[in-house]
């Protein structure tokens, strides 16, 4: 039930003579069945809305610019709820947490409206036929699917899934009713490397502009894998090949569109050894939640700020990250070393044991591996860590611990960092 928790003074809900705890049961005479619905008529300019207030239905008609908000909030309690996943993925990282841990980490989520509403990626193997009625008629778009591999069988087997229905119609079928979509391949050495990459990427393609983008990244895996199907790890050569195929076919696309449509993750550069392509190379990085042109990003935010910098700030800082981003971070600190030879500033690459060392994200990193690292190493006054390592909506980390918990544990001023640029200004006073 959608009920109004308030209601902004002037606003278009209070003039149409909406009021705080009415019950909306429909919009334009249809079923109201979730905070998309709320969302879409949202971005109307003329609709009705039917409340229940007490035991008395009323309906009330609405007109308004199309960018006019209504001014309305909804309880908590009115919010989606995660719809369960119906899949079994041979790769699922869920199924490699450790035991006994939270219980919010367990959760196997693969909502399409969490996909809109949030930028989840989801395999859509669970959405009703009126379901996809409602995307298309309504626009709910873009959407975010995990692809895998366009080949139903194979893509059936990664997904554990036998019932699972024939993606690309799905998707010509939200493309031709004008929904975008950004796409990811989870790649598994042996399963959906090579020949097969290849034509899920021409297949994805084949429905561009509406498929925006695909990003390949490598498959996950943990230490935490007892009792699960044995997959391969990607590898420098898998990397490298894999690096090669995708930029090949991306600057196809680049030359026909102006678009190069398929990229690979940053990891993937990281596995190879690699550098990371440019800034310019990533477009409007439609894929950096996915882990696509982070590091670029980075590169580009600190360079920002250091035009600026004017000298090193006082104290000693450490920057915990992860093992694969550290060199990557270690290359920007020495740049700003060699302008200011007084900046007292290290890198400290720190091991995932919660997961596994095969896990070498910043992203992943744990409050208590953190603490460890830095009771055991050299470290300055100040620690910086970034964003990504802590809840969205809180400052606690994958394990529990929090943010205020890691502070006492190494008695260690903290700074969370957003991104390049904050990271330099932590750094270096700028003007």
């Amino acid at each position: 039930m959608l009920v109004i928790s308030n209601i902004d003074n002037k606003s278009v809900a209070s003039k149409v003579g909406l009021k705080v705890d009415d019950k909306i049961v429909a919009f334009n005479g249809e079923k109201a069945l979730d905070m998309l619905d709320v969302a879409y008529f949202d971005s109307q300019a003329s609709f009705s809305v039917t409340i229940m207030r007490g035991d008395k239905q009323i309906t009330f008609d609405v007109s308004k610019d199309e960018l006019q908000p209504m001014g309305w909030d909804f309880y908590e309690s009115c919010f989606i709820e995660p719809r369960w996943c119906a899949n079994k993925c041979i790769f699922c990282f869920v199924d490699q947490l450790p035991k006994g841990q939270r219980k919010t980490l367990y959760v196997k989520d693969d909502d399409w409206r969490l996909s809109f509403a949030s930028g989840n990626y989801v395999t859509l193997t669970n959405v009703t036929d009126a379901e996809v009625e409602r995307i298309c008629t309504k626009k709910f778009s873009p959407l975010y699917v995990s692809v895998h591999a366009t080949d139903d069988q194979l893509r059936r087997h990664m997904l554990g899934n036998p019932t699972a229905r024939p993606i690309m119609p799905l998707l010509r079928q939200l493309a031709q009713s004008g929904i975008q979509m950004h796409t990811q391949i989870v790649m598994v050495p042996g399963y959906n490397d090579d020949k097969v990459l290849q034509q899920s990427l021409s297949d994805l393609y084949s429905l561009y502009p509406a498929v925006q983008s695909v990003a390949v990244v490598p498959v996950g895996l943990t230490c935490h894998r007892q009792g699960l199907c044995q997959l391969s790890p990607v590898d420098s050569t898998v990397a490298s090949n894999t690096i090669s195929q995708v930029e090949a076919f991306a600057q196809q696309c680049y030359e026909a569109t102006g678009e190069r449509f398929a990229y690979c993750s940053d990891e993937m550069y990281v596995f190879a050894g690699m550098q990371v392509p440019s800034y310019d190379y990533y477009g409007d990085f439609a894929q950096i939640e996915n882990g696509v042109g982070l590091i670029a990003d980075f590169y580009y935010q600190f360079n920002m700020a250091f035009a600026d910098a004017i000298k090193a700030k006082q104290g000693s800082f450490t920057c915990l990250t992860g093992v694969s981003f550290a060199p990557y971070l270690q290359q920007t600190i020495n740049k700003a070393k060699e302008a200011f030879p007084n900046l007292n500033v290290n890198v400290l690459p720190v091991v995932n044991t919660f997961f596994g060392s095969t896990v070498t994200v910043a992203g992943l990193l744990v409050g208590q591996d953190l603490v460890n690292a830095v009771a055991t190493n050299n470290v300055g006054d100040t620690l910086i860590i970034s964003r990504c390592m802590l809840k969205e909506t809180e400052d606690v980390f994958l394990d529990g611990m929090t943010l205020q918990q890691f502070e006492k544990l190494t008695n260690k001023k903290v700074q969370v960092v957003f991104d390049g640029y904050e990271t330099c200004q932590t750094i270096l006073e700028c003007d």
